[in-house]
């Protein structure tokens, strides 16, 4: 579900500190505020617990991973696992998933122009909105 700091964010940075994946910065913004990116929040929420004015909250707008809309959720991809952000394709964008006892595998573009299979819905909603989904490195 990702998620997002709201307003009375007081900079203290606990959130970024806590965020395991990276996914907090501080914006360029005075005086100080954080901001999660949806695709590398991997909703763990290690940011709410220690956020020390409760701001943080679910971003109900961004599937949940492993949860409701996350193809991993389904018993079709038991064992598999997913970057989470932390590493996407070089060329998509996408996350990255492996299989049981597999290489690490971008979806999208091992199926090519068929884009038939299971997809990250977090990347699909990110360019619904017209968000850059690409990034620099792959594994």
């Amino acid at each position: 579900m990702a998620y997002r700091v709201g307003d009375g964010c007081i900079g203290c940075g606990a959130c970024e500190f806590a965020c395991p994946s990276g996914a907090i910065s501080q914006t360029d913004a005075f005086p100080v505020t954080y901001v999660v990116d949806p695709l590398g929040c991997n909703d763990c929420a290690d940011c709410v617990v220690v956020c020390p004015v409760d701001v943080l909250a679910p971003d109900p707008g961004w599937a949940v991973c492993r949860g409701r809309g996350c193809p991993l959720s389904s018993s079709r991809y038991a064992g598999w696992e997913c970057s989470e952000g932390e590493d996407r394709c070089g060329t998509c964008g996408s996350m990255l998933w492996r299989p049981p006892g597999g290489a690490w595998v971008c979806s999208r573009c091992r199926l090519g122009e068929e884009r038939r299979g299971a997809s990250c819905p977090k990347v699909r909603h990110a360019e619904q909105l017209g968000l850059t989904v690409a990034c620099e490195g792959a594994r």
